[in-house]
């Protein structure tokens, strides 16, 4: 007998029990491994799957434009079409770029040289303090480390050529996956509806095209936002070269502005550390009054264009949009944060969709807040 005035019991595990338990535990081992080795094919499929959502409207409006029911023929149109875009953006981007970036390079000592006879508040401090053979050295240690660093060119060049080769090869791979994907992609979704029962085939076809205006809505909606942004940027730079008299591309800039903005949250902040350090090369102060600007655009677009647009896009609050994006650039980096806002969005569907089965009322309930929404 137990203290307690019971009996005691006893609690036997078989042998069956325990070998399932490793059996388990073996096959999640294994699951976690295989899903590690696999990661970046898995990133691959994603991201290709993200971009034939996205692109398949443009698809179907080309099928309609074209009088064709090829879907073949509109996709291979619609692929020369971007391919065209991103060589004549990368035409007009990587040249200047190069130009200017090495220009400054080898400016570098000159431009050092030449603060100890400006007339300016720099050149002054140097003189005061006498910092002149302060300036000469690091003139020497800056010529030596450039000599040092084109003879040793070679490892870096292949491992830059090794990551570049790996791009490449992951770029084809969304490349021909994509295609694929959006030729094959409508008969996959038939075939998957007519497996489902007969009693829920017609509101589980309607919840997967709720679900697919979500993420196509975003994505039109984040190249709304990418494209004001760059809009606004080219505007600032045009204005900057007339005043101080510099040769930025505008044009170019406002497309590497235009790239990153597609990407929620994080993108105007790489595109505008991007921008601020090539207008360094030309000027400082252009560079201090872009970055500036860049603060101050930031502010107002995370508060008023990316959550409204967004929201209205996704039936999201514009606090949802803000805190989803947070969530999935932590969670997966870039990639995170760029599908954070449709997950949440079609996470919100399916929600709705469980609510309005089990609980009557909601739908009543949900009907009232919008109509509410609406008349505010």
């Amino acid at each position: 007998m137990s203290i307690f005035g019971k009996a005691d019991k006893t609690i036997s595990i078989t042998t069956n029990t325990i070998v399932k338990l490793i059996l388990v535990a073996v096959i999640a081992f294994v699951s976690l491994q295989a899903l590690g080795n696999i990661t970046h094919q898995l990133r691959l499929i994603f991201i290709s799957m993200f971009l034939a959502i996205g692109l398949n409207p443009a698809v179907s409006f080309i099928m309609r434009r074209i009088h064709s029911k090829s879907r073949l023929r509109a996709t291979g149109i619609a692929y020369i079409i971007v391919v065209a875009l991103l060589a004549g953006f990368l035409l007009l981007v990587v040249p200047p770029l190069v130009k200017q970036t090495s220009r400054f390079v080898s400016g570098v000592p000159n431009t050092l040289n030449n603060l100890k006879y400006q007339d300016s508040a720099l050149s002054s401090a140097i003189r005061r303090y006498n910092l002149e053979d302060s300036v000469d050295d690091v003139i020497a240690n800056y010529q030596e480390r450039f000599k040092d660093n084109l003879s040793n060119v070679g490892a870096p060049i292949v491992n830059t050529a090794g990551r570049v080769g790996g791009l490449i090869i992951s770029a084809i791979t969304i490349f021909i996956l994509t295609f694929m994907m959006l030729v094959e992609g409508p008969l996959w979704f038939d075939k998957i509806i007519s497996l489902q029962p007969d009693g829920k085939k017609k509101k589980r076809k309607e919840i997967a095209q709720r679900m697919y205006k979500v993420i196509t809505g975003f994505f039109y909606g984040q190249v709304i936002i990418a494209f004001i942004a760059a809009t606004f940027a080219a505007i600032m730079l045009f204005i900057l070269n007339s005043v101080f008299g510099t040769s930025v591309n505008p044009i170019a800039l406002a497309g590497i502005v235009f790239i990153f903005g597609l990407l929620p949250l994080v993108g105007n902040i790489l595109s505008a550390s991007i921008v601020v350090l090539i207008c360094l090369i030309s000027s400082a102060p252009m560079a201090l009054i872009m970055l500036g600007f860049f603060i101050v655009y930031q502010q107002i677009e995370n508060a008023t264009l990316q959550p409204y647009i967004q929201s209205k896009k996704n039936q999201l609050t514009p606090l949802t949009v803000f805190v989803a994006a947070i969530l999935g650039a932590g969670l997966a980096g870039l990639l995170g944060a760029l599908a954070a806002i449709p997950i949440a969005g079609c996470a919100r569907i399916l929600l709705e969709e469980y609510l309005s089965s089990h609980f009557p009322n909601y739908e009543t309930f949900s009907n009232h807040n919008k109509v509410n929404q609406s008349s505010e």
